[in-house]
């Protein structure tokens, strides 16, 4: 019995030694593959974080809390971002343009005191006046610093927009991370620190480049579920599996596919008739810049990069934008299904 109970007991430790093996294994595996960068033979890509349904473009932050819109807090140190959240990153929360959800009793000037902004500022984000009234629960665009946003227009220069807005060209090259003074494309959303509204301009720019089009000259862009309605700029989120098809909504150029904070993996393309459709949070792209493209050619796939916040699963979505005119998924409401 003595034999027997030895034999029994070293196969329990075996099995013991192999399940422990495999889970140090796992755990190693998994904490390299968070940190590493992973790439392609054609193009390099960083999966910073995983994604949930609602991303950080439609949160707002508070107190150094993350609001959902529900507003239940969800308290953020740098681990909640992901390993590969940096220093860097939390300088960069710094200038990124976030939402405030209008509370009971609040008014547009207690949200500017609020955030240590100027009034005009919030109007000329918003597109709205000082008589404008605002409701609990509606959502406004607050600018990290004083300015106002101008979208790239054919013809600007950062010299032209400087000129325009009382700002300098450092200040705005600076502030939006810009390479250099090139380094500009129509549709481009950019924030003009300090800048003020030319007296002879009634609308804020973003606005001003509106181009009307057909109803039916853009397919969607992937299939999925709609998960986010229309928030900043101009973007509707579509959720799937990661690694789902992205295609081009309409012919046109490919201006940038590129990685930047906190859109991860972006495509960008200039239609024609002057209009941009922006593609974000893509796993990689497989196109490149200056290529021409087809309606419904694929330009690359889903994912979850970028800044995002992870509250479990991976969270794969697209974020849509549309520069210039109407976002077509625009029409249809939450948890729509679309398909090309």
């Amino acid at each position: 019995m003595k034999g027997k109970a030895f034999k029994v007991f070293r196969k329990k430790r075996i099995i013991f030694l192999v399940l422990l093996v495999i889970t140090i294994a796992n755990f190693s595996v998994s904490s390299i593959n968070s940190k590493k960068i992973i790439e392609s033979p054609e193009k390099a890509f960083v999966s910073l974080v995983p994604e949930i349904m609602t991303p950080i473009e439609n949160m707002i932050i508070e107190n150094g809390a993350i609001l959902t819109s529900s507003n239940s807090p969800l308290f953020a140190n740098s681990m909640s971002y992901g390993v590969s959240f940096s220093e860097e990153n939390e300088e960069n929360l710094k200038k990124d343009i976030i939402y405030h959800a209008v509370k009971e009793g609040e008014t547009l000037s207690s949200i500017a005191e609020k955030y240590n902004i100027s009034l005009e500022t919030i109007l000329l984000a918003n597109e709205i006046s000082k008589s404008t009234p605002i409701k609990p629960g509606q959502k406004l665009i607050i600018l990290p610093t004083e300015g106002l946003l101008h979208m790239v227009l054919k013809g600007d220069t950062i010299s032209s927009i400087a000129k325009k807005y009382q700002s300098t060209s450092e200040d705005i090259i600076s502030f939006n991370d810009l390479a250099d003074a090139n380094d500009i494309y129509i549709g481009d959303i950019l924030l003009i620190p300090n800048g003020k509204m030319p007296k002879t301009v009634t609308t804020s720019t973003p606005a001003a480049g509106y181009i009307s089009i057909a109803s039916n000259y853009f397919i969607s862009p992937t299939k999925g579920v709609i998960t986010n309605l229309l928030h900043y700029y101009n973007a509707i989120d579509i959720a799937s599996t990661k690694g789902t098809p992205i295609v081009a909504a309409a012919s046109g150029t490919v201006q940038k596919a590129k990685y930047a904070w906190p859109s991860g993996n972006y495509v960008t393309i200039l239609h024609p008739n002057g209009v941009v459709t922006y593609y974000g949070h893509l796993s990689y792209w497989t196109v490149s810049v200056g290529q021409k493209v087809t309606q419904g050619e694929i330009i690359g796939y889903m994912g979850n990069t970028g800044l995002c916040i992870s509250l479990g699963g991976d969270g794969s979505h697209l974020h849509f934008d549309v520069r210039g005119t109407t976002n077509p998924l625009s029409k249809y409401s939450l948890g729509t299904k679309v398909s090309y």
